[in-house]
């Protein structure tokens, strides 16, 4: 039994080392996802994801950097690569809590699941995702004019005041970094977002790390 456990330990490190590791994090003035803001604080969203050939998992997440905020998200997903197109399922859970530690009762819960696709038509980029037990549907093209990004995106039910199916999320915005030393420069980013159904507008500033 020890030399099995050995075998398996040592083949499931052999097999870990061959993923791709990625660690990021973004702090954000407002946390604003397809036309609609998450809490009234600056958030920050931390990322961790491993690949294996075309196939890619990971977990990500926006955490209010108020204690007073309750709008924090925990995500994870899982995502395959075609080449022309990308197909990603999501689990997303909404803990109410500011710390990355709280896990939810209905982590894998059904409700939370979406799958989503992403591809290129030319200039545009194209994503639709499909909540599978409420049918939410969102779909959003994006492209760049010089430095600046577009993208607009529709959807219906939870994303418009009356569900059906609207434009929710027109956003503008650019990126650049900006020299910290001479083997260091932070990358930032701002866009204006307007949501024509509800009439809000937001301004939004962040920076990666």
């Amino acid at each position: 039994m020890k030399k099995l456990f050995t075998f398996l330990f040592i083949t499931f490190i052999s097999v870990f080392n061959t993923f791709g590791q990625e660690i990021s994090a973004d702090v954000v003035s407002r946390y604003v996802w397809r036309g609609t803001q998450f809490g009234d604080s600056a958030h920050i969203q931390p990322g961790l994801s491993y690949s294996l050939g075309d196939f890619e998992i990971g977990g990500w997440g926006s955490f209010a950097l108020s204690g007073n905020d309750s709008g924090s998200e925990l995500d994870l997903y899982v995502s395959y690569d075609l080449g022309f197109a990308s197909l990603t399922l999501t689990n997303y859970t909404f803990p109410g809590d500011t710390s990355a530690s709280i896990i939810p009762d209905d982590f894998f819960g059904v409700e939370g699941y979406e799958f989503s696709t992403a591809f290129d038509l030319g200039p545009l980029g194209l994503s639709v995702g499909y909540f599978t037990e409420t049918e939410d549907l969102y779909i959003e093209t994006g492209f760049s004019i010089g430095a600046l990004d577009v993208a607009i995106g529709a959807g219906n039910e939870v994303y418009t005041l009356d569900g059906d199916f609207a434009v929710c999320n027109v956003s503008l915005g650019s990126a650049k970094e900006i020299k910290i030393s001479e083997d260091y420069s932070l990358p930032v980013f701002g866009s204006f977002v307007y949501n024509p159904d509800t009439t809000n507008a937001f301004l939004v500033f962040g920076a990666s790390f």
